[in-house]
């Protein structure tokens, strides 16, 4: 469903009267970014529900745990790297050691501590699943050249500094 809530240039000049320091590009710019993160996030996180079941989070989870290989990490530290509270990884990793994609072990450092680790199954499953999600990625952004793609990456982090 397309949303239509990006104000005009003349509906912000018109606010500008009341409030001077309205910049309309300024907000135009940023409603746009969100708007096509959304449409962005939605097509690709569709594809990842319903081919295989994952929603945001388990991927997100699935894809922090991949890049920490053997390693792992903590649970308190997994949940700050994908953004969620300890509670939810904690119920999140409960399901995914029982679909055998996770384990969850005490530290070896720390008696009262535990590593969350990728199983072989896991890792194989990130194997399957990256290479087309990332292929997906790819064949979306080719909407822009190279360099394109490369000055947004620079706008976005000077943005988000």
């Amino acid at each position: 469903m397309k949303r239509e809530m990006i104000p005009s240039f003349a509906e912000l000049e018109r606010h500008k009267e009341m409030v001077p320091e309205i910049n309309p590009a300024a907000v135009i710019a940023m409603l746009s970014i969100k708007d096509a993160s959304e449409r962005i996030q939605e097509s690709i996180l569709d594809v990842l529900q319903q081919d295989y079941h994952l929603s945001e989070g388990k991927f997100c989870t699935l894809i922090v745990l991949h890049q920490h290989g053997e390693a792992g990490l903590q649970p308190s530290v997994l949940a700050e790297k994908v953004g969620v509270t300890r509670a939810t990884i904690s119920s999140s990793l409960q399901r995914m050691e029982r679909d055998g994609l996770v384990t969850v072990k005490p530290a070896e450092t720390d008696g009262r501590g535990k590593v969350v680790q990728l199983t072989k199954q896991g890792a194989d499953f990130m194997a399957e699943i990256l290479p087309p999600h990332y292929l997906r990625v790819t064949k979306l952004m080719k909407k822009l050249t190279e360099a394109e793609q490369k000055e947004l990456i620079g706008l976005l982090k000077k943005l988000s500094a």
